[in-house]
């Protein structure tokens, strides 16, 4: 008969039972994948001189986290505005994306990470207890003789005097700051504690189990009395039935595991695995023994305890039992015998323990390594632990599954509690420990926004806020870098739509006019979508003229213009011509209409007797030939022309008869058509510039599409700057769309990147760009990596610059369709419109199947109708 080990808890340090007390940390995830050899071994030595520093005895948890699903999609329902004119195409496109997500969970099971917290003790019941000496005893008896009394006759164990409380604290602040340095830890808090204790009756069942003190989930925290001493000093007497609490269900006892009974609906089977032996020699990088129990996505959880002996007494207990070692192998040896295997082996590895801890001066851990495994049904578990247990055996391993231990197994997981049994004890180094690599984690994007797509092999679903970096006084800039036709210009877009789906407003810069469709074809969005698209028409004088865009301000119109020119004809700042555009504007500082066709006949006028007059005449006659020349009257007008406007939800901007070089011509060998082309892009740009600075509460989102053309012009490179830097205060985020990270015109703007979303390349030397812009190593497998993604596959990077594979999922078949770029022969639409009318489901389809085939013939001629409604439009991928 077992009783509940823990007494108490407050913050993050527990009191047990039998006087001891823990204080419990969480280990921060860092990325592993991606690291080259120096770096893993460099996480290696870390993680063995944090282990070095345990106090005594500690226990190391390493959890599998299951995603909620669920709690992400209504917190994303919490925050949508009902008075939104999208409100009702948002909450259908989430309603959708949640089924869609639920039924893919139940087809492939769910994903998980995890999480690594260390609990580590603090005192042992005989060292800093009350009642450890005679001298604290009277102490304790002249502040508060009743409870001494009742203390004294076991009549009450469980009281905390404050002082206690204090000395545990400052105990547990100090291992902290020591050890942080090492391994980078985060004190738990009373909810995440209280979650370790009871989660261990819930294995294998979903959902959340946590208690709230009251029905606005308010944190529940154990109760205990208050008391004072005579002299002041407070005693707590914990209520011992509220941590009894936490533990829920009927734990039975089968063979080989137990089943821990809520009720007909939740019933929890767990089995437990333990070490009995681990290879002498591991090679690392390349075995990390722990770490790779993650990469199964098995739901299994991992508890180490150990217990650290000094390192002289380490090389103490290994000499004695080397003496021992050799003392019976001459006694077989002097008898004639065969020396047996497992003696051999057991000197060996007493010869590397003993060379490890002279070398190192590490202490020895008496480690024993505990595999929890779980599920919701008998089938399930019973094939998880035979996956793993033969993937261990398969590497050496000595792995059994205890027939009569497995309830003490199971309390020695819970937090705080020591080992119960002895027999699976093993003499460890903190270097072959810490080989197994602890706290790595496979976290990608953010805990809010909306899902985006999937990363790692178990396919664990990823969500994106791309607003929360402004939140948190981050840059909300993103660049897409990679091959053509690999899913860049899709996801791109696919991004800017969520946000704008989910109350945002959105600006796309379209110079190849790959989007003039969405206003008929994008239903979720009717009527909240402006297409701007300029063209020579002379009914478009003029609408690019700088002194047109910034009305009101003059200097802005100035700069602009006077960049314009020198781009578009070639002028160096120390020219005369230069020096006769600035005179000319401070002329037109008197006139109250501005504009570039006023300049040109300022500088056209020019008194004869002036030194610039003949630049200024010759350049008067250039800008006025260009004025009237195919796209670049855009650039004139007279100041009567209508501004742009771009305020509708989504905007999207475009320029016809744009001729754009290839990212690899130089500059200089650019034609007149395609300096052209990129002038006008680097004006056009600056509406980003206007859409950024107009005041809203909600996040805003600019897409270049080619932003490459951005860095090859003065105007643009400033620009693109000010967006990457100034965006996180304007609450507006900004996605480069390019091709090489080249594109990027500084160093100082490539450091304000805060989301990376690197595709496919195929040279080397991109991959090797694309590393080190991550941050990443250029190894060949890094680079290869790189090389060998698929389409719609990138290697990202996101704000807390966790790393990983991310695969982005439209989901709806429909956005899909609308997004893609790629062209289609008339065959293949015909099969693929065919196939898609064969796939449509309706709701009422979705609730029964067999209502499907009743009403097949039906439901085909309703589609026949081409009367669709939303639902219908949104016919979502199959899984």
């Amino acid at each position: 008969m077992y009783q509940c080990p823990i007494s108490f808890f407050t913050k993050n340090i527990i009191f047990n039972q039998d006087k001891s007390a823990w204080a419990v940390y969480k280990l921060s995830g860092f990325d592993y994948d991606f690291l080259d050899d120096d770096a893993k071994i460099k996480i290696l030595h870390k993680t063995a001189r944090f282990l070095s520093g345990i106090l005594s005895e500690a226990q190391i948890l390493m959890l599998p986290i299951e995603q909620d699903i669920q709690g992400q999609f209504e917190s994303l329902r919490h925050h949508l505005d009902k008075k939104d004119p999208l409100y009702e195409g948002a909450l259908f496109h989430l309603n959708e994306t949640e089924k869609y997500l639920a039924k893919s969970t139940r087809n492939q099971g769910d994903a998980n990470d995890y999480s690594s917290y260390i609990v580590v003790k603090l005192s042992d019941s005989g060292e800093y207890e009350l009642l450890s000496d005679l001298k604290q005893g009277f102490q304790y008896f002249i502040k508060d003789p009743v409870n001494a009394i009742n203390t004294f006759m076991a009549l009450d164990t469980r009281d905390i005097l404050e002082t206690r409380l204090t000395h545990c604290a400052d105990m547990a602040d100090k291992w902290f700051y020591s050890q942080n340095k090492k391994l980078q830890l985060v004190p738990v808090d009373g909810l995440e504690l209280q979650w370790l204790i009871r989660r261990g009756s819930f294995r294998g069942i979903s959902g959340n189990h946590l208690f709230y003190a009251d029905r606005d989930k308010h944190i529940w925290n154990p109760v205990a009395d208050q008391d004072e001493t005579q002299n002041g000093e407070k005693i707590l007497h914990p209520y011992s039935k509220d941590i009894v609490s936490l533990f829920s269900g009927s734990i039975h006892q089968e063979k080989r595991y137990l089943k821990v009974v809520h009720d007909k609906n939740r019933v929890s089977y767990q089995t437990f695995l333990v070490f009995t032996h681990i290879p002498e020699v591991l090679e690392h990088p390349g075995n990390e023994w722990l770490y790779m129990l993650q990469q199964m996505n098995v739901q299994a959880e991992v508890c180490i305890h150990i217990k650290t002996k000094d390192y002289r007494e380490a090389i103490r207990k290994v000499e004695s039992k080397k003496m021992e070692i050799d003392s019976q192998m001459e006694h077989i040896a002097g008898a004639g015998g065969d020396i047996p295997d497992d003696l051999a082996d057991g000197k060996e590895y007493a010869d590397i323990l003993e060379a490890e801890l002279k070398s190192q001066r590490y202490p020895l851990l008496e480690t024993v390594v505990t595999i929890g495994i779980s599920a919701d049904n008998l089938e399930e578990m019973e094939k998880k632990a035979v996956t793993v247990r033969g993937i261990y055996e398969d590497f050496a391993f000595g792995i059994e599954r205890p027939l009569a231990d497995q309830l003490k197994l199971f309390m020695q997981c819970i937090p705080g509690m020591g080992v119960l049994t002895g027999d699976y004890t093993m003499p460890l180094t903190p270097v072959t420990l810490g080989s197994g690599i602890i706290g790595a984690t496979h976290e990608l994007g953010d805990h809010v926004g909306p899902y985006i797509g999937t990363t790692g092999a178990e396919g664990k679903q990823v969500f994106l806020d791309l607003g929360r970096a402004c939140l948190l006084n981050k840059s909300a800039s993103a660049t897409f870098y990679g091959n053509l036709g690999v899913g860049k210009s899709f996801n791109a877009n696919l991004l800017l739509f969520l946000t704008v789906l989910y109350g945002g407003y959105g600006l796309i810069f379209d110079p190849k006019g790959e989007r003039s469709h969405w206003v008929e074809q994008f239903p979720l969005l009717q009527g909240q979508i402006s297409l701007v698209t300029l063209s020579p028409d002379r009914t478009n004088q003029g609408k690019l003229d700088p002194y047109n865009m910034y009305l009101d301000n003059r200097d802005e119109a100035d700069e602009l213009a006077i960049n314009v020119i020198s781009e578009l004809l070639r002028i160096a700042p120390a020219s005369e011509e230069y020096t006769a555009i600035l005179e000319a504007q401070r002329i037109m500082r008197d006139e109250d209409v501005p504009s570039m066709k006023k300049l040109i006949a300022i500088l056209k006028e020019f008194p004869r007797e002036d030194e610039l007059s003949e630049r200024a005449r010759y350049l008067a006659r250039r800008l006025g030939l260009q004025a009237e020349t195919g796209m670049s009257r855009l650039l004139f007008g007279d100041g009567s022309e209508d501004a742009i406007t771009l305020k509708n939800r989504l905007n999207i901007l475009q320029i016809e008869n744009l001729k754009m070089p290839s990212p690899s011509t130089p500059k200089d060998n650019y034609t007149s058509e395609e300096l052209q082309s990129l002038v006008l892009m680097a004006v056009a740009s600056h509406f980003a510039k206007k859409f950024a600075l107009e005041k809203r509460d909600v996040f805003s989102v600019v897409l270049f599409d080619e932003s490459w053309m951005l860095g090859k012009t003065a105007e643009g490179v400033k620009l693109f700057d000010y967006l990457s830097r100034m965006g996180r205060s304007l609450y507006t985020g900004c996605i480069f769309n390019g091709h090489s990270v080249t594109d990027i015109p500084s160093e100082g703007i490539k450091n304000t990147i805060s989301y990376k979303f690197c595709f496919q390349t195929t040279t080397d030397g991109e991959a090797e760009r694309m590393c080190e812009y991550m941050d990443l190593e250029a190894t060949q497998e890094n680079k290869e990596v790189l090389k060998n993604l698929k389409n719609g596959e990138c290697l990202f990077q996101d704000l807390d610059r966790h790393i990983g594979i991310l695969r982005f999922d439209a989901v709806f078949q429909d956005i899909i369709d609308l997004f893609s770029t790629t062209p289609k022969a008339k065959g293949q639409e015909e099969e693929q419109e065919a196939e898609q009318i064969d796939q449509t489901e309706t709701e009422e389809s979705r609730q029964s199947e067999k209502k499907v085939e009743e009403n097949q013939t039906e439901t085909m001629e309703d589609e026949l109708n081409f009367e669709f409604d939303m639902e219908e439009l949104l016919k979502k991928e199959s899984v």
